[in-house]
């Protein structure tokens, strides 16, 4: 796993995000993914000023992509960003149709949500918009969905993008907190005890993209059926990939 060793290091210490990461670093390809322009994140909701000050001043984030549903936005807030110079892009991804587990969920996402996750992946090609960072609640499925399909479409081996999608466990007793706390805010029904507090693992995306695979070929047979076109995925391509140095001349 030598991708592993080409990753960027943190982002820096952020205190109220427990989620947050760069993209950078992964092979790509014809290169690597490039670092500090895409970010991904659990809710910027949680956001301290501190971090929002890191991520417009230190990172220089110019996009927060918001994958969360409106009923979300409104009852839990944007945190400290909403007040930020940095451009809001709405992308709900939420309310799909039931499905038996977890992976079928991400199926629906890419189905039933496909033209709004194409439409993200246009903006993130369109000049100015990097760097971005993208989060839903936990920073989880959502936001592990939209991960899948643009490293899908830079090249990313699918072995990465599982392991990038695991790398959340390390946060979920936060996020697992969390989310009762918010279930209990918006009047939802609490979770059974009976069911246990399940972990994002590697072989959860890996069969999400086994089912891409049968049904579209790969990513970009995704991308082709929800409109993107060869020219906006190379300029998605030229704006996110570092390309490898070309080879010394004999």
């Amino acid at each position: 796993m030598r991708w592993r060793r080409r990753r960027r290091p943190s982002a820096g210490k952020l205190e109220g995000l427990v989620n947050f990461r760069d993209l950078g670093g992964l092979p790509a390809a014809g290169g690597t993914v490039r670092p500090g322009v895409l970010f991904r994140s659990d809710s910027l909701a949680y956001a301290t000023p501190a971090d929002a000050q890191h991520l417009v001043r230190g990172l220089g984030v110019s996009t927060v992509i918001d994958l969360r549903g409106e009923y979300e936005v409104e009852q839990l807030g944007r945190g400290p960003l909403a007040g930020a110079r940095v451009e809001y892009y709405s992308a709900p991804i939420a309310d799909v149709s039931g499905a038996e587990d977890l992976v079928g969920h991400y199926v629906a996402m890419l189905t039933e949500k496909g033209p709004v996750l194409a439409g993200t992946v246009r903006h993130l090609a369109c000049a100015g918009t990097l760097p971005a960072v993208f989060h839903c609640e936990a920073g989880c499925d959502r936001t592990g969905v939209l991960a899948a399909v643009v490293l899908g479409l830079l090249g990313v081996p699918e072995e990465a993008i599982a392991a990038d999608y695991a790398a959340t466990a390390a946060a979920m007793p936060t996020i697992h907190e969390r989310v009762a706390v918010v279930v209990d805010r918006l009047g939802l029904p609490p979770r059974p005890v009976s069911l246990p507090m399940w972990e994002p693992e590697a072989q959860l995306m890996t069969r999400m993209l086994d089912l891409v695979r049968e049904r579209w070929g790969d990513m970009e047979g995704w991308a082709r059926e929800y409109g993107l076109t060869p020219g906006e995925l190379s300029a998605l391509r030229a704006s996110l990939v570092t390309p490898l140095p070309a080879p010394a001349a004999c």
